[in-house]
């Protein structure tokens, strides 16, 4: 036997005496068995064992900051789990020094405060960390960060005061990053976070992109026709 059968026969004692066993899928490479120790882990909880898990806690923890995007992804599909264990801790990812666990963090930032594992006003303070996201060298999780950006905006992480530091981004030496501030700040007008009459102010740096031949020329002609 193994945990997937001892799943499916609902075999709470063999769980219970292969917990390692268990704990290690959830690290595992192939998605099949991550899901598998996952669930074996619901099943623990459902059926009143939670005891068995708080233990394991600070290991469950370890697996947001994993260094293997499919492992991070699931653990943080079960807040839920961190939350019943009464995890602490969570919120460090916020600031991590890497991207991608930073990434992982702040996709996930509204969820931390609908569980209240986090408040939304320590995710207000720290959230200095999201602006290096805006202007990562991960050209996904750059674009990801920008589109995800509009969302903390409409949520009140982000607000008026932060809109100087906003600002800086349309002038932003890198191209790539100007372009993307600037396609966001059109989205960001209808938030009340910027007004149409303060981007026409700054349309000299929207306008310096039509002087290149690639593709952000034609994304800053075509937003410079919107706003004029």
């Amino acid at each position: 036997m193994n945990i997937k059968d001892a799943l499916e026969k609902k075999d709470v004692n063999y769980l219970i005496r292969n917990i390692r066993s268990l704990l290690n899928l959830l690290k595992s490479k192939d998605g099949l068995e991550r899901e598998v120790g996952w669930k074996a882990i619901d099943f623990l909880i459902e059926t009143g064992n939670v005891n068995e898990l708080v233990q394991y806690k600070n290991y469950l923890r370890s697996l947001l900051w994993h260094r293997l995007k499919g492992v991070r992804d699931d653990a943080w599909k079960h807040l839920h789990v961190y939350k019943i264990l009464q995890t602490i801790g969570i919120e460090r990812a916020l600031t991590a020094q890497s991207d991608k666990i930073k990434w992982s963090a702040w996709n996930n930032v509204l969820n931390l405060i609908q569980l209240e594992i986090v408040s939304k006003e320590h995710i207000r303070s720290v959230r200095y960390a999201y602006w290096r996201l805006l202007r990562s060298i991960y050209p996904t999780i750059r674009k990801k960060a920008w589109r995800h950006f509009v969302k903390l905006v409409h949520e009140g992480i982000f607000n008026s005061s932060d809109k100087d530091r906003f600002l800086e981004f349309l002038k932003s030496n890198k191209a790539n990053i100007r372009i993307l501030a600037w396609k966001t700040a059109f989205m960001l007008v209808k938030e009340n976070f910027i007004s149409l009459d303060e981007l026409k102010t700054n349309i000299r740096y929207l306008e310096e992109l039509t002087m290149q031949q690639s593709k952000v020329k034609k994304v800053a002609e075509k937003l410079i026709k919107e706003l004029t």
